[in-house]
């Protein structure tokens, strides 16, 4: 059942609060896009007939954007029966984009910040849906952000917060998420453009809220397209045959034609390193994103993972981790580390493709 509302919790001394009714709660993630074009499905050991996702987009594709509250479909995202479509796109200076991830950390980013400004700097738990583990972000010390600066200031913790949400849903992909319907997502987590898709988001978020801090929900939805679109430009995106193009010259290196989703192995190639500066893989000279600067913010804005639900597939985890109450971004480089190592070892020699240079 999915959950539209936030429950804000009376935990240690934080004081519950009420979240206003307009601020809508980002649901999930956006059902969209493995890496890929082409690409085919099965239902168990059926091959699904008929079924193929092309999952490219061109730049005037990016015309609508729709506040994710989890009512988009899968087939409706990607195929374009809802007001936003997604999909992949390719740039010279930023790589591969999927705009599903932009969009997601984005609405992301803006949900924070509303509320952080709009609950008058009261520290407090927000407590969001479970992925995998019971997720918390712990608000707190806001009376110390300088008011003539405030609300630029929780821009920037919220883009950092967003971000680190991102992150562990990568982690949490790999170790069984399932949010669309009955697949674990095993063939999305550690994607090579998916964490540089989001830090984009992210980024692009703090700068329409910079523009009018006072923005609401459906003006962050109404300009987030006209944004999105100049910053695909600056990045040199391509049309959609250049895209296919590149992606289909990575068939074999990053994904795998001849296998069909939900399999893990459609993604040949992950990105497991975790960083708060990014460039994008497999472009030289790429444009670095870089959310190091807020670094000493997250002190405002704490992301906690609680133990939730039994999961199986943590008991591959040293006791260290698994003995862990609480996680915190503190123990993400160590559960990706710890999924690079079983991959490794399925795959008897990893094809390092990140260092090949696409342009």
């Amino acid at each position: 059942m999915k959950m539209s509302t936030i429950l804000l919790a009376a935990i240690a001394l934080f004081p519950t609060v009420s979240i206003a009714e307009s601020n809508t709660v980002p649901v999930g993630i956006r059902p969209c896009c493995a890496f890929g074009t082409g690409l085919k499905a099965e239902l168990g050991p059926v091959p699904v007939p008929f079924y193929s996702i092309k999952n490219v987009l061109e730049l005037e594709d990016i015309d609508a954007h729709t506040f994710n509250d989890g009512s988009a479909s899968v087939i409706g995202s990607i195929f374009g029966s809802e007001d936003e479509v997604n999909g992949l796109l390719y740039t010279l200076k930023g790589g591969f984009i999927d705009t599903a991830h932009v969009r997601d950390t984005a609405d992301f980013t803006y949900f924070l910040y509303n509320e952080m400004k709009n609950g008058a700097a009261i520290d407090r738990n927000i407590e969001l849906t479970d992925e995998l583990r019971q997720r918390r972000i712990v608000l707190s010390d806001l009376n110390e952000i300088e008011p003539s600066t405030r609300n630029q200031t929780f821009a920037q913790i919220s883009a950092l917060a967003a971000f680190r949400l991102a992150q562990w849903h990568e982690i949490a992909q790999w170790y069984g998420l399932i949010s669309v319907g009955d697949f674990k997502e095993y063939p999305s987590a550690f994607s090579p453009e998916d964490l540089y898709s989001n830090m984009l988001g992210a980024l692009i978020a703090v700068q329409i809220i910079n523009t009018n801090p006072e923005l609401t929900q459906d003006e962050f939805v109404s300009l987030f397209p006209k944004y999105f679109q100049r910053r695909l430009k600056s990045l040199q995106v391509q049309p959609e045959e250049v895209t296919i193009a590149r992606l289909k010259a990575l068939d074999g290196i990053w994904w795998d034609s001849e296998q069909r989703l939900p399999s893990k192995w459609v993604v040949k190639t992950r990105d497991y390193h975790f960083s708060l500066a990014l460039t994008p893989n497999g472009i030289k000279d790429g444009e670095q994103l870089s959310l190091s600067e807020f670094k000493s913010l997250e002190q405002h804005a704490q992301l906690q993972l609680l133990v939730g639900k039994k999961n199986e597939e943590f008991d591959i985890l040293p006791d260290e981790l698994q003995n862990q109450a609480v996680w915190t971004v503190n123990h993400f480089q160590a559960l990706a580390d710890v999924a690079k190592r079983v991959d490794d070892q399925h795959v008897n020699s990893r094809n390092d493709a990140l260092t090949i240079e696409l342009d």
